[in-house]
This record gives C-alpha cells, sequence and structure tokens, in this order.
C-alpha cells in the first residue's frame, strides 16, 4: 500500500510538488507561530508582573469594613485610611502561622496627635493701649478653594489700668506670652511590625544613616509611665511634608475706646452685662468693628518641619529614658470618605463615577475642643477620650493617651522597595499620599491642563497625609488595645507570578483566612489602576470633578485570559487556515482521482483499502511537517542561543497530525459517495449545482461557475476570508491604537504587541490561502476544459479567457474581503465597544488585499485556460 501511493505521487509530479510546497510552508508557518506566541505569551507574563504586581498579593481586613464601591471590584486609592482597628493580634498569630503565608505585614493606624509647633516673638505685642483681636487660623489648600481648617478668636486689653474680673471675656495680663505663634498641627501615626515591613517593602533600606538614626531593632519597646499618664514610644520619622496650608496669625485692634480709667471701666461694664459668663472664646468682643494692623503666615509645610525636627534635636539631646521628650495627646482617629454611585458625566472615559459630600463635622465620643477641627469635613472622627471615673475636685474627667516620641530613626519613603511608577504604586498609601486630578470645574467643563489637587493634614479633609510617624506593632497594641491592628498585607509562597495557578493558590488561601478567623480577604495581586471621576460637593454646590486612578481587583488576571485568548485567536487562525489548504488539497485530489477510485472499488476493491490510502498519505505529509518543524525549531534554536523547545516540537507534531487527519477523513467521506457506474460514466460523484443565473456578461458567467460548484469555492472564500480578518484587526491595532492589543485607560499596559512577527505569521497564512485558492482553481479549469474549448471555437481570445479565470479569482477575493471584514469589525466591537467605521482606508485596505490575493491564486490557472485547445478538447470529449 506504501508503494501504491509513492508511484501515484511520482505519475502526478506537479500536485506532489504542490503539495511538498504546502506542507513545507504549514510547517514553516506552524514553527513561526509557536516561537512568536512562547515569546509573546513571555512578554505578557513579565509586563503584567512588571506593571501591575502590588507590594502584597492579599490584604485582610476587619469584618464590615467593605467599601459600597467594591460592589464594582473598584477600592477606593486610599482604602486603609479610615479603617482603626479590628483586627485583634491572636488572628494576626493565626494568619501568619498559617504554611502557605510569606509575609504577614500588619498596619495599625492609632491616630492622630495633637502637636504644638512654637515659633518664639513671631508676633509683635502691640504695646499702644487698647483692645486687640488675635485670630488664629487654619487654612489648607485642597485644589479647589483655600478652606479653612480650624479658627479661634481671643480677645487681649493693653494697658489696662483698672481691676479687671474674671467675666471680662479678655485676657489683661501676660498677653506678651502671645508673642509665640503656637501652631497646633494633627499628626498621623502608624504601627507596624518592623521585621516583616522590611521583608515586605525593604523599610529597613529606606533609613537615613546620618544624625544617629538607624532602624528598628528588638530593644525598641513601649515604657510606660503609669503615674504621670505617658507612654514613651519609639518612632521612625519621615521629615518629608505634602501639606501646602498656612497658619495665619491677624492682630486687629478694636474700634472701642481704652485709653482711660474712665473707658476701661466703661467698657468692662458693657461686656459684662451682654454676657454675665466668662467665655475668652465667645466673646461679645467679636461684633465690634476692627482694623488689621498686623499679619503673619507660616506654611503647614515649615510647621511640620519645625515639629519633626525639634522631635529628632529632643530626643538625640537626652541622657536618661526618663527625660522629657516631645509628644502630645491621642486626640482623635479619622474615618472613610463616604462614596455615593452618580451617573458618569462622560461614560466613554469614565465608566464609573461616585460623588462625596461635606457635611457638619460628625464626632464620637467625648472630650474633643471643636474650636480645633474643621467645622464641615468629608470624613467623621471618633474620640480617643476616655472619661476620668473619680476626677478631683478642679481636675479634667476626661483623658487623653499621651505619647512621647522616642526617635530612633529618619526614613525616606522614596527609598523602599515599591515601584514609582502611579500606576502600580497602588495601595501603598502608609508611604505616599493618594493623588488625584481636577478635570472638570464646577459647571462640567472640562479643566485643560488637569489640576493637581493637593493632600493636606485635615483629618476630615478630602485627601489626607499619609503618616510621618511610624512606630511598633507592639507599641500601638500597648497603647489601642487587642484589637488595634487595622489591616494585615500579605505575601503567598508560591504566587511570584500572575497566573491561572497562582490565582488558584491565592483563592485558596484566602478562603481558609476566612473560615479561620471571620475577616474580610481581598486579592490584591493581579488588580490595576481604572479610572474613575468624583464628583466633590460642598453646600449642595459641585466644586468639580476630580479623576483617581482607583483599583480594579483582578483586573490583570481578565488581561491575562484575554491575551491567552488573543494567542489562542492567531492559533485558531493558522490552524484554520492549514486545515482549510489541507481539505482543499484532499478535495481537489479526489476530484482528480475520482475515475481511478471507481475503477479500484469495481475491479473489487474494498473502501477501507481506500481508506488505508488517503491515511497513509496523511502520515506521510504530518511526518514530513514535523521534520521541517524539527529543522526551523533547531535554527531558532542556534540563532537565539536557547535550548530546543520540546514542547513546541509535540505541539507542533500533535497539530500538523489534526491538521492532515483532518483532510484524510474528508477525503474518507468523499470517498463513501463515489458510485463506481457513475463515476466512470460522468466523472463525477456529485451532479453539480443548477444555476438560474441568465449569462448576459463575463461577469455573469464568472458568477455561474462559482455558484455552480459552490462546495468547492467556499473553501477558497474560507481560506481567504480567515487571515483577512486577522490581517484587518492587527492593521486596526497597529494604526488605531499604535501597536497595541491591549491597553490600559492610560495605554501604559501592553499585553500583545503586534509587531512585524505577527504580519510574517500572517504572510505563511496568506500564502497558504492563495496556494488553496489556485488549487482549487485549477481543478475548476481542468473540470471545464471542455467548456474553455467551446468558448475559444466561439472566438473568445486568449486575453479573454484570462480575464475570465482572473474574474472569478476576483469575486472570491471580493466574497472573501467583505466576510474577513465583517468578522475583523465583530471583533474589535465586542474587544473595544466600537465600530471603525471613519477609517475608510482600513476598509480599504481590508477589500483591496484579498482581491489581490484572488487574483494572484487565478493567475496559474488563468494561464492554464488560455492553453486549452479547442480541437483537441472537443475531440477527447466526444
Amino acid at each position: 500500500m506504501f508503494r501504491f501511493v509513492l508511484n501515484q505521487w511520482r505519475r502526478q509530479r506537479g500536485k506532489f510538488i504542490l503539495t511538498l510546497v504546502g506542507a513545507l510552508i504549514i510547517s514553516a508557518g506552524l514553527s513561526l507561530m509557536f516561537n512568536l506566541t512562547d515569546s509573546s505569551q513571555g512578554t505578557v507574563e513579565q509586563t503584567l508582573q512588571k506593571k501591575w504586581s502590588s507590594a502584597y498579593d492579599i490584604v485582610v481586613r476587619p469584618k464590615g469594613s467593605q467599601m459600597t464601591t467594591e460592589s464594582n471590584n473598584l477600592l477606593e486609592p486610599n482604602y486603609l485610611n479610615g479603617i482603626n482597628g479590628g483586627i485583634s493580634f491572636k488572628q494576626y498569630q493565626q494568619i501568619k502561622q498559617m504554611n502557605e503565608v510569606d509575609i504577614a505585614a500588619p498596619v495599625a493606624v492609632m491616630g492622630y496627635v495633637m502637636s504644638n509647633v512654637s515659633f518664639e516673638k513671631a508676633i509683635k505685642i502691640p504695646s499702644t493701649p487698647g483692645i486687640y483681636r488675635f485670630t488664629e487660623t487654619t487654612y489648607i489648600q485642597n485644589g479647589f478653594k483655600k478652606e479653612r481648617q480650624s479658627k479661634t478668636v481671643l480677645h487681649l486689653a493693653q494697658g489696662t489700668k483698672v481691676q479687671v474680673p474674671e467675666n471680662a471675656s479678655f485676657i489683661s495680663e501676660q498677653i506678651d506670652g502671645f508673642s509665640t505663634a503656637v501652631a497646633r498641627n494633627p499628626v498621623l501615626i502608624v504601627g507596624i511590625d518592623p521585621k516583616e515591613e522590611a521583608r515586605l517593602v525593604g523599610l529597613d533600606k529606606s533609613v537615613r544613616t546620618t544624625n544617629k538614626s538607624r532602624y528598628f531593632n528588638s530593644t525598641d519597646r513601649l515604657e510606660s509611665d503609669a503615674a504621670n499618664n505617658r507612654n514613651i514610644i519609639p518612632i521612625l520619622v519621615n521629615p518629608n511634608s505634602f501639606n501646602k496650608g498656612s497658619y495665619d496669625y491677624d492682630i486687629e485692634r478694636l474700634d472701642a475706646p481704652y485709653q482711660t480709667e474712665q473707658d476701661q471701666q466703661k467698657l468692662i461694664d458693657k461686656v459684662i452685662k451682654s454676657q454675665p459668663k466668662r467665655s475668652i472664646i465667645d466673646s461679645p468682643l467679636a461684633s465690634y468693628p476692627a482694623k488689621n494692623i498686623q499679619h503673619l503666615s507660616i506654611p503647614t509645610a515649615k510647621v511640620e518641619e519645625t515639629y519633626l525636627r525639634t522631635m529628632v534635636e529632643k530626643t538625640n539631646s537626652l541622657q536618661t529614658n526618663s527625660e522629657y521628650a516631645e509628644g502630645g495627646q491621642l486626640v482623635y482617629q479619622s474615618g472613610p470618605l463616604r462614596f455615593q454611585s452618580t451617573a458618569s458625566p462622560f461614560s466613554s472615559r469614565w465608566s464609573t463615577a461616585f460623588e462625596v459630600s461635606a457635611t457638619p463635622t460628625r464626632i464620637s465620643g467625648i472630650g474633643i475642643e471643636k474650636e480645633f477641627i474643621s467645622d464641615k469635613g468629608f470624613r467623621s472622627l471618633t474620640s480617643m477620650g476616655q472619661k476620668v471615673k473619680k476626677p478631683e475636685p478642679g481636675s479634667v474627667d476626661v483623658i487623653f493617651p499621651f505619647l512621647q516620641f522616642k526617635v530612633v530613626g529618619l526614613y525616606d519613603p522614596n527609598n523602599i522597595k515599591v515601584s514609582k511608577d502611579p500606576l502600580n504604586e497602588l495601595p501603598m498609601e502608609t508611604y505616599r499620599p493618594s493623588s488625584a486630578d481636577l478635570v472638570l470645574d464646577a459647571k462640567g467643563e472640562p479643566v485643560n491642563p488637569a489640576k493637581s489637587i493637593d493632600t493636606s493634614g485635615n483629618p476630615v479633609g478630602l485627601l489626607t497625609s499619609s503618616p510621618n510617624i511610624l512606630t511598633t506593632i507592639d507599641s500601638a497594641r500597648a497603647v489601642n488595645g487587642e484589637q488595634a491592628i487595622s489591616s494585615i498585607r500579605l505575601k503567598i509562597k508560591g504566587a511570584s507570578t500572575v497566573s491561572e495557578e497562582s490565582e488558584q493558590l491565592l483563592q485558596d488561601v484566602k478562603k481558609q483566612i476566612e473560615q479561620k478567623t471571620g475577616l474580610m480577604v481581598t486579592i490584591t495581586k493581579g488588580s490595576s489602576p481604572q479610572p474613575v471621576v468624583t464628583k466633590v460637593v460642598d453646600d449642595g454646590k459641585t466644586l468639580g470633578w476630580i479623576e483617581q486612578p482607583w483599583i480594579h481587583i483582578g483586573a490583570a488576571m481578565t488581561i491575562f485570559r484575554e491575551t491567552s485568548v488573543g494567542f489562542s485567536g492567531v492559533i485558531f487562525a493558522m490552524l484554520a487556515v492549514a486545515i482549510v489548504y489541507v481539505l482543499a488539497t484532499s478535495y481537489v485530489s479526489m476530484l482528480a482521482r475520482r475515475k481511478e477510485f471507481a475503477v479500484l472499488l469495481a475491479i473489487g476493491w474494498r473502501t477501507k483499502d481506500l481508506y488505508k490510502i488517503v491515511l497513509i498519505e496523511a502520515a506521510i505529509l504530518a511526518g514530513f511537517v514535523s521534520t521541517i518543524a524539527l529543522i526551523v525549531e533547531g535554527i531558532f534554536s542556534i540563532v537565539r542561543s536557547e535550548a530546543m523547545n520540546g514542547w513546541s516540537l509535540l505541539w507542533i507534531a500533535l497539530f500538523s497530525l489534526v491538521i492532515y487527519l483532518a483532510g484524510a477523513i474528508w477525503s474518507a467521506w468523499t470517498i463513501r459517495r463515489i458510485s463506481p457506474y457513475e463515476a466512470i460514466k460522468t466523472g463525477e460523484y456529485v451532479k453539480a449545482a443548477r444555476v438560474g443565473l441568465k449569462l448576459r456578461s463575463t461577469v455573469t458567467l464568472a458568477l455561474k461557475e462559482l455558484i455552480g460548484k459552490w462546495k468547492r469555492n467556499s473553501l477558497s472564500v474560507l481560506s481567504i476570508a480567515l487571515p483577512t480578518a486577522l490581517l484587518t484587526f492587527f492593521l486596526f491595532v497597529t494604526f488605531h491604537l499604535q501597536g497595541v492589543l491591549y491597553t490600559s485607560w492610560l495605554g501604559q499596559f501592553v499585553a500583545l504587541q503586534v509587531g512585524p512577527m505577527h504580519y510574517v505569521t500572517m504572510g505563511v497564512a496568506i500564502t497558504i490561502a492563495i496556494l488553496t485558492t489556485g488549487e482549487i482553481m485549477w481543478q475548476n479549469v481542468t473540470d471545464r476544459r471542455a467548456s474553455l474549448a467551446v468558448l475559444k471555437a466561439l472566438g473568445w481570445t486568449n486575453g479573454a479567457i484570462r480575464q475570465l479565470i482572473v474574474l472569478e479569482g476576483f469575486l472570491v477575493g471580493l466574497i472573501s474581503g467583505v466576510i474577513g471584514l465583517i468578522v475583523a469589525y465583530t471583533t474589535i466591537y465586542v474587544l473595544y465597544d466600537l465600530v471603525p467605521w471613519n477609517e475608510p482606508l482600513l476598509i480599504g485596505v481590508s477589500l483591496a488585499l484579498p482581491i489581490l490575493f484572488g487574483v494572484i491564486a487565478a493567475f496559474v490557472p488563468a494561464q492554464l485556460a488560455a492553453r486549452v485547445q479547442p480541437y483537441q478538447e472537443l475531440k477527447d470529449a466526444s
């Protein structure tokens, strides 16, 4: 049987050579495709890992801390801010001891310490007798406007000559002390585990090595002094400031007589009468007209820098830990922002939009002096004050934890081991403040260029600052209690890459933690930034719309799967074109050998014997393809200086077998339909389709021939339409999306870049398609030699015959182009939600190229048709 096959190929050398050429192109194409796919797949994994790999794989939060935005798989960039404890140290140890957990780094948001920064003799107290209004105002610059954070008003009397009662509502003694400008600055403190934080982000490597600065060690522990109600805690200080506010001090002279004793007594009586009870802050004098005589403004950044520098200097000068160090009361904790969904102003740009509104500041708990906080804000406050059970007469009845700071070292957050790229630094707000851009103004008009919205030190502000002070998790436990931990960030063993295996491992760990602890677990690995626009409202009025890169949970895994589908699409297109080619070759071969097979069946051959012939042919060709692929793979390996990829060879062998087995099955199905008598008599084993088309022109004649043998010609159309669709898609990606198959909102992430190698692969597929079309048209010409002879006998010239065959190729290409364009545009619509009708060049090229391919495929059959000799063909037909 094997010898029979070889003798048959030897008798039909032309067909055999064409078959070998096709097999050679298929093998080279498969090798090229697999090498390209392996390279692109590796690029995708590396790019995903590099661009969208957060500093941790999983974040654990307290139960009930879920945000409303998480229903859309979105997390606010500063989502850990506002979570103030809720995870116990027992739960932390349970998680830390899990076998799959490599790093477990807790964060304990302790709260804000109200610090006081003094600037000696910064204010000049007037010496002229009179009543003066002393106003201390704290402003923050939030990008929309200059916003007042706090305001304190006192009245001072200079040159008093009479007795001033206690309820006079102003200060008349020791007013020179007000020459010192005192700035009250809230400072956020966060507790971390030094060892775990060093492993997670390399915090130890970010510590400055000058001025006795060092990282935490095992001796750095909280020292409690219960007698004096103080706790000395070790801290790391970030001396950088991100705030752009100011502390303003104004002195005004009231328009009130206060020169003589009579004037003074008269004013005192008037004030006491209007306000019997003494109130230094809320005084009737606030309604008096006044003239500003002095103004002082100190930037918030300078206040923070002075405070932190003073803290370091005092620590360095301490001889013993019992000495006084800089510190302050732990006053309050800040809550999260409250978002509400709203309609997006431009849904094509921002698919998701929220609204956040400023409301009167809500304070839960006791003991906070409201004059030192903003009247309105976007967050709530929780007081850290505790009621004294049995206060002594004259003492305070509410106490706050008092913290004194022992500065261990200074650190620079810019030196931690996380990316500086704003696309993938999320979520690391422990070290950097969140960012936002004002993109639409109050009227909804675009702000071009977008204006940066600054963070502020305001605890109830829109964008709060990151903490400047870090302490140990043990210190947070001693001060805030057993449930001081706000969140735990985890690195998982074996989840170093963005892949299906890593995703499954993370899902298993998530389920295990939830079952053991009952805490909230979110997988952050594979998250990516997504643009979200937020409408900012104050007093019912829109201040503007800000854009932020929110955290889209699991988006990178989605893209990973989509790009895998993209690779599968390339493989599928190449495989489909190869299968169509083999099917067409098998079909044409059966058409050429139908009489021969009919004779064999007539003389007693069994159908199984014919099956063996086509199977042996398929196996030989598949082996030939695999051998050529082995040679090509060897060349690739030598050029790249890499070891040969055994898996690629195995896949190529399997694909080759599938391709040629498909052709063998097609041939076997065709053989079953052969009727020896009909095949020997008519030369056909199926009747041609009847076409009710009047022959009025060359075009209708060409259409009649194509439709009459529509089954074989549909293979030609399919072989060109498939690569045309993929080529159109690649052209769209190249010119419309700048060569990126899948792009993020900033165009920074490249999942699959369409480059020259993709077009080379398409070139191979198109070459196979041209061979397929050419071979089928060759067979069409062979079957129509008698008809063509009649046309020449009637006077058709060789040129007219060539035009007829080329016209058939033109029509095949045109139909293929239309089908390919529909498939490509449908794919573009599904992936990008757009149809590029405004790309006439893309449409033109997508139609012109397949027409060109059809014409090229028709060239050789047209030459064959032109050589038909009327006398000889009509003689043979008779």
